[in-house]
């Protein structure tokens, strides 16, 4: 009889353990409030992250490129190796290269909040009116839609250009600080604007800077409201039981 065939193993050879989620980051440095996801205290779960140095928003939205793909793929690469059973990514612009991570690791990956687009609609219905709340609008297209077999042509979109808080510190990262008063007052009132110009059933916000308020916004609202941490719950569900 195999010496082992009984034995209560536990495997090693990984950096990390009982980690479900690794978070693939843009290089940043305002802070990342609770309900960010990177901020540790977001979730009821343990997750890491690594940071892609040199790789930063404003090349994320504004001038993606094929070069970032090796950055990308570098890191994906290195999250599995270290030992987590799904990825996320910290920006929904990821979604331009969601088809060629996926292809590249053998676990879960979701570059996206916006991968829930298809589920969304499928809940709400075809004559639903579904918005997207995004980073910015001038810069979220047909692309980056493609991976998740939507068109752009069947939801509202609407962008935070306009407003200087939120824009001069996560987008431009002018300043690393945050007036709180300020920020939290362009998010919501954008939200709510929104979903009351467009009649909206649903609403997505694609930037991972906006859930902290996702709350204030749903309350107000009485909408559903769904961003990257509904979906890092789904997955985290997922592969739970791995670990």
């Amino acid at each position: 009889m195999n010496s082992l065939q009984n034995s209560n193993i536990a495997k090693g050879g990984k950096l990390h353990y009982e980690i479900p989620v690794g978070i693939l980051c843009l290089e940043s440095y305002f802070p990342k409030l609770r309900g960010h996801l990177r901020n540790p205290n977001t979730y009821p779960f343990p997750t890491v992250v690594h940071v892609l140095k040199g790789l930063d928003i404003p090349k994320m939205l504004f001038a993606p490129s094929q070069e970032m793909v090796d950055i990308l793929l570098d890191g994906a690469k290195e999250l599995e190796r270290q030992g987590v059973h799904a990825i996320a990514g910290s920006c929904g612009f990821m979604a331009l290269f969601q088809k060629e991570l996926s292809n590249a690791v053998r676990i879960p990956i979701f570059t996206s909040s916006l991968l829930q687009l298809p589920l969304i609609r499928a809940m709400h219905g075809e004559s639903s009116s579904i918005g997207v709340l995004t980073a910015s609008e001038k810069a979220l297209t047909q692309k980056h839609l493609d991976a998740f077999k939507t068109d752009i042509n069947t939801i509202h979109i609407k962008g935070m250009e306009g407003n200087n808080e939120f824009w001069e510190t996560v987008i431009l990262g002018q300043h690393h600080d945050f007036d709180m008063d300020k920020l939290e007052k362009e998010i919501v009132s954008t939200a709510l604007s929104f979903i009351e110009e467009k009649k909206l059933d649903a609403l997505l916000l694609e930037c991972t800077d906006l859930p902290p308020f996702a709350k204030q916004i749903q309350q107000k609202s009485d909408v559903p409201v769904y961003d990257i941490n509904s979906l890092m719950r789904l997955v985290q569900s997922s592969v739970q039981w791995k670990i």
